[in-house]
């Protein structure tokens, strides 16, 4: 496209691919915007995407050309999608930021670069009022190219560019070393070559810019005119991948956490109702809890929570002597080889007690906090009492359990529920 293919105020037809990525790119700003609006840590993500598709949009020469008309102002539409440009930017280095955790190094090069964004929008929106523009000229950086003032508006959004993708790199590369997974490595990887790729690009950009004002010979020019297109298309390509793998794997964790809310549902519910006064808020119904995706991680938490507090009530039924008699019988019974015993232990403890309580049996005393596991995160936790709700059912902790709770002799010597 040339300037004369831009005279007047017809305007040049949207292409069908770029109002397929356009409308691709809203919708998946508006889930964010219906899924994250209510996380202040997921917000900055959510901006980045609404900043994003509104300068996306922006890039259209239709969309341009009816904006300025319609505003009355001279490529008002191409400040207005720099600005959106830049605000995305400032967005994208608060999300990474959020990403690869916030220390005082990653905070001070967060500010640095959003501060230097902020100024350059500021001297944008400058340089944007000194400029000659009219509405029959559309798109002054293609009219005045040698002007100088036109070149330092362009260089200073080449500069802000530049700038969000080194702050980028500089806030990744150090989170690979400490990514576990191999694919997430090598995402991460592949993001931060995107960054690399995108910079030169941006110094490809420069170099045009600059003999382009000065009558310079361009040597990317005829037959090396692949170039640019090639850095452009590689950089957002490797981009994309990397955010599809990352944008992968968390939506696999979100299903599993997910999954692991309605599969708990079953002790939660037991335990609700042997110690209600651990349930926090308003008991969801299970239409609701099926309906109801967003805010999984929280709900997940919660119910973890739930659990735990009515365990621990619940562990005050479960005496010494009980718990002696649990310890015993399960040293003397044949389990299988991969069962994590600590957690079957609390299985049997916590059928114990729930059988205790039901069968109107007193208090026994402050519960033993060392016979009670705990996960280091929320997902080791949900397995555990994943784990603990399956045992629970065992016919063994079953029949233990009960003897145990009727007191029909030392189960240690009779560990079978035959025997017991």
């Amino acid at each position: 496209m040339n300037c004369s293919e831009l005279h007047g105020v017809v305007g040049v037809g949207p292409s069908v691919v770029w109002l397929t990525v356009l409308m691709l790119l809203w919708f998946v700003t508006l889930l964010l915007v219906a899924f994250l609006g209510g996380s202040a840590r997921r917000r900055p993500l959510m901006f980045l995407f609404l900043f994003a598709s509104g300068a996306a949009t922006l890039t259209g020469y239709s969309v341009r050309r009816a904006l300025d008309v319609t505003t009355g102002v001279p490529d008002g539409s191409i400040l207005a999608g720099h600005v959106l440009a830049i605000l995305a930017m400032v967005a994208a280095l608060e999300s990474a930021a959020l990403l690869t955790g916030v220390t005082s190094a990653t905070r001070r090069a967060l500010r640095v670069g959003q501060s230097l964004l902020a100024l350059d929008g500021i001297l944008l929106v400058a340089l944007f009022l000194a400029i000659p523009r009219s509405l029959d000229h559309p798109d002054f950086g293609c009219w005045q190219a040698r002007s100088l003032v036109v070149l330092t508006y362009q260089l200073l959004y080449q500069g802000a560019l530049a700038t969000s993708l080194v702050v980028e790199i500089v806030l990744f590369r150090p989170r690979i070393r400490s990514v576990g997974a191999p694919l997430l490595r090598n995402a991460l990887r592949m993001l931060i070559g995107g960054f690399v790729v995108g910079s030169a690009y941006v110094g490809v950009r420069v170099w045009y810019l600059f003999t382009h004002a000065f009558g310079l010979p361009y040597p990317l020019d005829g037959r090396f005119g692949f170039v640019p297109v090639v850095l452009l298309e590689a950089g957002l390509g490797m981009l994309g991948l990397a955010a599809c793998i990352i944008g992968a794997h968390r939506l696999g964790r979100f299903i599993g956490r997910l999954s692991q809310y309605h599969r708990l549902r079953p002790l939660w519910e037991l335990l609700s109702q042997i110690a209600p006064g651990h349930v926090l808020g308003v008991t969801r119904s299970r239409w609701a809890d099926l309906v109801g995706v967003p805010g999984a991680q929280r709900r997940l938490y919660r119910r973890a929570i739930e659990i735990r507090d009515a365990q621990w009530e619940l562990a005050g039924f479960v005496s010494p002597a009980m718990t002696e008699c649990a310890t015993t019988a399960l040293r003397n019974v044949q389990r299988p080889p991969d069962e994590d015993l600590d957690l079957t232990l609390e299985a049997l403890r916590l059928e114990i007690a729930c059988r205790a309580k039901s069968a109107g049996l007193p208090h026994a005393g402050p519960p033993d906090s060392g016979s009670w596991s705990g996960g280091a995160d929320l997902d080791s936790e949900a397995r555990a009492l994943l784990l603990i709700q399956r045992l629970r059912k065992d016919p063994w902790v079953q029949a233990t359990a009960g003897a145990i709770v009727e007191g029909e002799g030392d189960v240690a010597a009779s560990p079978t529920p035959e025997r017991a």
